[in-house]
């Protein structure tokens, strides 16, 4: 590590730095306030739902999922988005980020560490997150907007598996920050390229592969809740 380069700090989002799913909280949302027919017609919902149980049981890539769920978006106006995302972080997503996240969060701050959030989540949940918490730097699944409105299309690579490594490598050379002397966080198997590409690999709240190989690895292991 040469003597003028950063050291990053990357947290994943959800059940990492929340302790729950920002969609499934979104869902939930929706569904209270009325507004979920008029964001996801049935079919894409109980596709989503379908393809989330598959994914929890390792039956089925997240990438379906993050585009179905770009798609079903196509049309809306980008403006009400953000307004009714804000609407719901306030009420329903402030209360998913972890007294543990905080510290640990406030910890690196205190160590002059870069904090960056890396999410497979669109830009709606994980750039309210990063504003709340005084993140400056984030990368999420973007969806794509023209003319005001969603496309339906997210850019490529997609944030997850590899393609966070992409992102992070491409964002830690921009910022001189020496991976190999840097923090990733997360919960879950699909994040094991980039927790190999870091000097600290941690498995917060992991699932049943991750902390397996997190043991075979002697990786810190973490509960936050």
């Amino acid at each position: 590590m040469s003597p003028d380069a950063n050291i990053a700090a990357i947290f994943d989002m959800d059940h990492t730095l929340l302790s729950d799913s920002s969609a499934k909280a979104f869902f939930r949302y929706l569904q209270r306030t009325g507004q979920l027919a008029h964001y996801l017609r049935r079919r894409d919902l109980v596709a989503m739902l379908a393809g989330s149980l598959l994914y929890r049981f390792g039956l089925l890539d997240v990438s379906w999922l993050l585009r179905h769920a770009g798609r079903a978006g196509a049309g809306h106006d980008v403006e009400k988005l953000w307004t009714i995302s804000r609407q719901w972080f306030d009420r329903d997503v402030i209360p998913l980020i972890t007294v543990p996240a905080r510290a640990r969060l406030l910890w690196h701050q205190s160590q002059g560490h870069i904090p960056i959030i890396c999410s497979g989540s669109s830009q709606f949940a994980v750039g309210l997150v990063a504003e709340h918490l005084g993140i400056e730097e984030w990368i999420a699944t973007e969806w794509l907007v023209k003319d005001g409105r969603i496309t339906g299309e997210l850019r490529h690579p997609l944030t997850y598996g590899a393609g966070k490594v992409h992102w992070v490598e491409a964002w830690a050379e921009k910022r001189n920050v020496d991976l190999r002397a840097s923090y990733f966080y997360t919960d879950h198997i699909s994040d094991r390229p980039l927790l190999e590409r870091v000097a600290h690999p941690v498995a917060v709240n992991p699932d049943r592969r991750l902390a397996r190989i997190a043991i075979q690895n002697r990786w810190e292991i973490l509960y936050w809740s």
